[in-house]
């Protein structure tokens, strides 16, 4: 019993250094990918901050150039051309209002023309009827759907058009808005408008391929591991029961089994202090429960149950502890003598 213990100890000794390890490479694979992550979060943060004062330089620039509402053909043609040279990064949209609130340009031009189509036609005959939306409250909200939508996209409810002004949007999708006056020697123009929204393209953090090894690796070793001194708890608990005679030695294992390090504790407190020797009835020395004693060579077939080693009397047929039949030695049968 004493080998099958030291063995079953030396095998959970084993499985727990590997599942330490495996604990110590997740973690490690783990902290990696985080560290790689708040990089890219970092640098995402960076280059959308860079946009941010690229667009804001370039619509202070625009300003500076716009002296007259609408403006000439040529600046928005120079407009309409960046727009479409920074398509497949996002969308750039470039639009004025004049003091009075209403639209004096718009690039793209088919997005605006197609809007203030849908406004004219939609809202403006409702704001008698208690509908309040502006124009450039109805332009901001939906300048960047505009591709997507239709004759058909709007259904001619003004109190519909409302939730389509999705203000929020700039804080989950990377877009934003900015505006400066526009002013002359000769007063106030109104306001220049830039809207920006990333394109559906956008880069996003790619797991690397070592650290999804590493962390299946250390995944499989720990669950193997774990499963492992699951089983091998209860099997020592077992043995340990058999080894200090233990009647309940298999439902002590079973509750092992089940609660692992619950059941091993209860075993621990209900089991005997001392392990259980086998002592020859002839000479009173331990033996180790083989046929006969080492010591005096007394026969001990009939002086402990064969299978379990409970202490049997001479007319027992039956073991208490197991039920296994003791069989009589057969008739005429060498018995060895004494020393």
């Amino acid at each position: 019993m004493d080998a099958k213990k030291k063995l079953i100890v030396q095998m959970a000794r084993w499985t727990g250094v590997v599942l330490a390890l495996a604990a110590l490479m997740g973690a490690f694979a783990l902290l990696l990918d985080l560290r790689d992550r708040r990089s890219f979060d970092e640098e995402t943060r960076r280059l959308s901050r860079q946009r941010v004062e690229e667009s804001r330089a370039y619509l202070a620039d625009l300003a500076q150039r716009i002296v007259a509402l609408p403006v000439d053909a040529t600046l928005a043609s120079e407009i309409e051309s960046r727009y479409f040279e920074q398509r497949a990064d996002g969308s750039l949209y470039v639009w004025a209002m004049d003091t009075k609130g209403d639209f004096a340009f718009g690039v793209p031009r088919s997005a605006f023309d197609k809007l203030n189509a849908i406004y004219d036609r939609e809202v403006t005959p409702r704001l008698k009827e208690g509908v309040f939306l502006d124009r450039q409250t109805f332009l901001l909200g939906l300048i960047d759907d505009s591709d997507d939508m239709g004759a058909e996209a709007i259904s001619g409810q003004a109190r519909e058009l409302v939730p389509l002004w999705r203000v929020d949007r700039g804080e989950r999708d990377g877009s934003f808005v900015l505006s400066t006056p526009l002013k002359t020697a000769g007063g106030a123009l109104g306001s220049l408008y830039l809207k920006w929204r990333p394109s559906g393209r956008q880069e996003r953090h790619r797991d690397d391929d070592g650290f999804k090894a590493a962390l299946a690796g250390a995944g499989v070793a720990g669950v193997l591991s774990f499963v492992f001194l699951w089983i091998l708890l209860p099997t020592w608990v077992y043995v340990d029961a058999r080894e200090r005679g233990v009647r309940r030695a298999p439902l002590f294992a079973f509750l092992t089994v089940l609660s692992s390090l619950v059941g091993l504790v209860v075993y621990l407190i209900a089991r005997p202090e001392d392990r259980r020797t086998l002592a020859c009835p002839g000479c009173g020395r331990e033996v180790n429960g083989g046929a006969f004693c080492p010591h005096c060579g007394r026969d001990l077939s009939r002086s402990f149950c064969p299978a379990c080693r409970y202490p049997l009397q001479a007319d027992w047929a039956y073991c208490p502890t197991c039920r296994t039949e003791i069989k009589a030695p057969a008739a005429g049968a060498p018995v060895p003598e004494a020393g």
